[in-house]
């Protein structure tokens, strides 16, 4: 079996080189339509063989990509934008796909990047990209082109696959973003007015308006595509989720609510609008359904999209720890402890990532689950060095009274401020190191510490080691900040009686 790659490009030698060393040894033939680029595209393209031809633009990307296609030769087309690439663990599985003659067409899943934050989130989208090459398939659409319809027409057997496309074009900034919604946008309005795949055009109009802001406008495109119909149930559950989030945004959180169970009505398998909907209780404080929502979406994250298998058109996809944690959380909230607890761990276990870890840990201190917090700690001891882990771990060495470990532990934080300070200097006061509580404190009062308790703390050292001058001056302070304080106020004039003796 003969396989093309068949591409689209202009001005991509930033992202084409990639593309084409991701399948290099994978298809047979390149054929890549050059839609007017002025830099080093087409002669990337030409170093990895392609087959490169000039295509004059005329804002209608089905028609460059028809160009495209009716120049390639072999018997299945892969088609794949300068901005993606395949692995190559992906290679075999693709060769006995086309070889199996089980299908015509199949759903490869794009995994996208949103936005260039270290922990943005990804979502994949099934699209038909490999496809046997079929007299009377062509693409259709002026944007967001479409091969489906003309599969369908045709009576292709299209099957789901677990291939991973990864997608780079939507990692990048806001200024870039834009720019293309508000190129698509003029592109989708064009294709309205001549009517073509009508209900699909207004769903990604509607989703390319609120990118630019126009949320209102956006909804009633997708209302609207949701009317004219004409594509299948997982962009119908798509359509949903997209109103659901946006109406969470806007917190009409009972039109939200309606939106993901008609999403869940077109696919019920996906994750997206299972976790839609425990956001959207959690807003409402109804904390048991938000729970139950958080763990259907497990259930469902963890048997399809971890397999890389989808049901609704978009899904989301990102490192297990976040379902958790929200699960986690919401069970926290309700007063859940058993599950907060269970599913915090899985959070914090799952890649050992701080914020995850500290938020296992202040939960288990908050609830005087002392021994686990303390287990916890010993599990994540790489982490003793940075201020976050010294803040908790010593807070649950306190309560429980281990304040010589607590000590140590503190003594080790990177940044000492007043807080911690003040703890330290409270940890060596009880285990009897006087000099070097008031070595502590005085270096907390220096930042501003100015707790009541702990300045009559600091006073009461300051007398225990004799520096009864100091010590006046301290517990007289700490009088000051609360007149009701019987204890400074007694052992200030004892301090003062003391500086007294000893001038005589």
């Amino acid at each position: 079996m003969k396989l093309t790659l068949s591409m689209i490009v202009k001005n991509e030698e930033r992202f084409l080189r990639g593309c084409l060393e991701s399948v290099k040894g994978l298809v047979d033939e390149i054929v890549i339509v050059d839609t007017g680029s002025t830099d080093s595209t087409k002669e990337i393209a030409r170093s990895f063989g392609a087959k490169v031809y000039n295509f004059e633009w005329c804002d209608d990307f089905s028609a460059a990509r028809n160009e495209s296609l009716g120049n390639s030769t072999g018997d299945w087309i892969l088609y794949l934008d300068a901005d993606e690439r395949i692995d190559k663990s992906y290679h075999a599985k693709i060769r006995k796909l086309i070889s199996g003659g089980k299908a015509d067409a199949f759903l490869l899943q794009l995994k996208s990047k949103i936005g260039t934050r270290e922990d943005a989130q990804y979502h994949l989208v099934s699209y038909p990209r490999l496809f046997r090459k079929i007299k009377g398939v062509a693409f259709s659409g002026e944007v967001h082109e479409q091969i489906t319809n003309s599969l369908t027409a045709v009576g292709a057997r299209i099957l789901q696959s677990d291939v991973i496309i990864d997608h780079l074009g939507y990692a990048q900034d806001d200024a870039v973003i834009l720019e293309k919604a508000r190129r698509n946008h003029r592109l989708l309005l064009s294709q309205l007015q001549k009517g073509k795949n009508h209900g699909y055009a207004l769903y990604q109009l509607g989703q390319t308006e609120i990118i630019l802001g126009e949320v209102e406008k956006g909804l009633s495109h997708l209302n609207e595509a949701l009317q004219a119909g004409g594509f299948g149930k997982s962009v119908e559950a798509s359509v949903y989720g997209i109103i659901a989030e946006n109406k969470y945004k806007l917190g009409e959180y009972e039109e939200a609510l309606a939106a993901c169970t008609s999403s869940l009505e077109a696919a019920p398998q996906q994750t997206f609008s299972h976790l839609m909907r425990g956001e959207i209780y959690l807003k409402l404080s109804d904390y048991r359904k938000s729970v139950e929502s958080f763990l259907e979406a497990v259930e469902k994250y963890r048997s399809l999209i971890l397999r890389g298998k989808t049901t609704a058109a978009i899904e989301p996809m990102f490192d297990v720890h976040v379902i958790y944690s929200k699960v986690g959380k919401a069970a926290a909230l309700g007063g859940d402890v058993p599950t907060a607890s269970l599913y915090l761990k899985m959070a914090a276990e799952e890649g050992a990532r701080p914020q995850k870890i500290g938020e296992y840990i202040e939960f288990l201190v908050r609830n005087r689950m002392y021994r686990e917090a303390l287990e916890a700690a010993d599990r994540f001891r790489q982490f003793e060095g940075e201020g976050w882990y010294v803040r908790l771990v010593s807070s649950a060495l306190i309560d429980t009274e281990k304040y010589g470990e607590a000590a140590k532990l503190l003594e080790k934080a990177p940044e000492h401020d007043k807080v911690t300070l003040s703890s330290l200097a409270n940890c060596r006061m009880k285990i009897g190191d006087f000099a070097g509580a008031d070595a502590a404190f005085r270096q907390a009062v220096e930042l501003g510490y100015d707790d009541p308790q702990g300045i009559e703390m600091y006073g009461l050292v300051q007398f225990k080691l004799g520096k009864f001058s100091d010590a006046a001056s301290t517990l007289t302070r700490a009088a000051e900040i609360n007149p009701a304080n019987s204890r400074a106020i007694k052992f200030a004039q004892a301090a003062r009686a003391q500086i007294s003796t000893v001038s005589k």
